[in-house]
């Protein structure tokens, strides 16, 4: 077992990063003294998948006796209103005390479900992430992010609550889709361009399971824990640089939304909209097109197969759609651009025609 530096926010909440061993030794070094504690048993929030794929593994450490299971729909459509509710109704349909572990077992779906559900209920239950994917392990699950969607946009309720612990048991990779090992790679991908440029050759092998090993998973995975729990620990709240973590998702989250969270994954939609960011920022640093370069993202395009088709003449609705981000001021639209490999900046875009630039060029590379 290996344990990274916490993140402490403001000195009232430490975050325990425990990686690389299994679930019930994990859980016995991080939670077990807050079930032992509790007046009930603690809520376990589970993927549908992972417990149809994993539930022996998971009995071990929660038996059904003493736990109770709520298990949830793989997919987008899960971070529902309808879903949350239904958690909180189950949370109260048995004892439930402030006091009683909240622990969320999946991929950001339920990790972001469960964690604002752990937020809400009686103002805040202990939380503890298990993260079964790529993605959570290397993002989602880390930072205290929380959220469901709306039909105004991806995430527009929501909370920062952060958790008690992160626990990381690789064993739950072996199952994983080939989509979803891509969308932890796009998020590797972008701890590349916006801090340590030698995770973009990393992340293009893991993405190749012919170079793929285990040394280089756990090397990946502990590089992007301490990359995002650094920015997270100095801007809990996003006024500042934890924007940076948001390189190319703008442009994705108005993707998700014009897709309706169907046919388009978050990760995927992440690889996209870094495409198209860095067309933007090539033309706010004429002089830095090689430090821009898209290649890094372009190399890997046959192993994303994408098909596109259906938008290639939507850049104008998906402009539309970025206007409504959360994170705009002032009627401008808020990037994180480039000013260099590892050199993120936030800047207000307000020509329109610059997105649809962006947009266009972006759909054409991926023909």
């Amino acid at each position: 077992m290996k344990e990274l530096p916490g993140l402490s926010i403001n000195d009232k909440h430490h975050c325990r990063f425990l990686l690389f061993d299994n679930l019930s030794a994990l859980w016995a070094e991080a939670g077990a003294e807050h079930a032992a504690a509790a007046d009930s048993r603690p809520l376990i929030i589970i993927d549908e998948n992972v417990r149809r794929l994993h539930e022996d593994l998971i009995s071990k450490t929660f038996p059904a006796g003493s736990s109770r299971w709520f298990t949830v729909p793989s997919g987008e459509s899960s971070k529902s209103t309808e879903k949350w509710e239904e958690i909180i109704d189950f949370a109260f349909s048995g004892p439930l005390r402030r006091n009683t572990p909240l622990v969320a077992i999946g991929g950001g779906v339920t990790g972001d479900l469960a964690g604002f559900a752990a937020a809400c209920l009686m103002r805040g239950l202990p939380l503890f992430h298990v993260p079964t994917t790529l993605l959570s392990m290397v993002d989602s699950a880390i930072g205290g992010k929380t959220g469901i969607n709306h039909a105004f946009g991806k995430n527009t309720i929501g909370a920062f609550y952060h958790p008690q612990a992160v626990l990381f048991d690789t064993r739950f990779l072996e199952t994983l889709p080939r989509r979803e090992w891509l969308c932890g790679i796009s998020e590797i991908l972008k701890y590349g361009y916006i801090s340590r440029p030698e995770l973009l050759g990393d992340a293009s092998d893991l993405a190749d399971p012919g170079t793929r090993s285990t040394d280089l998973l756990e090397r990946v995975v502990e590089n992007s824990v301490r990359i995002k729990s650094g920015i997270v620990a100095g801007d809990a709240r996003e006024a500042g640089r934890r924007a940076w973590l948001n390189f190319g998702h703008t442009f994705a989250h108005a993707l998700e939304t014009l897709d309706n969270y169907r046919n388009t994954n978050h990760g995927e939609a992440v690889y996209v909209g870094m495409i198209a960011a860095l067309f933007v920022s090539r033309l706010f640093n004429p002089d830095k097109k090689s430090e821009l370069s898209d290649q890094p993202l372009l190399t890997l395009k046959n192993i994303y197969n994408l098909d596109l088709s259906d938008y290639t003449t939507e850049s104008g609705r998906l402009v539309t759609l970025m206007s409504h981000d959360k994170k705009n001021r002032d009627h401008s639209i808020r990037l994180v651009l480039l000013d260099g490999s590892g050199q993120p900046d936030v800047k207000a875009v307000d020509d329109p025609v610059i997105l649809r630039d962006a947009w266009q060029y972006t759909f054409d590379v991926l023909k």
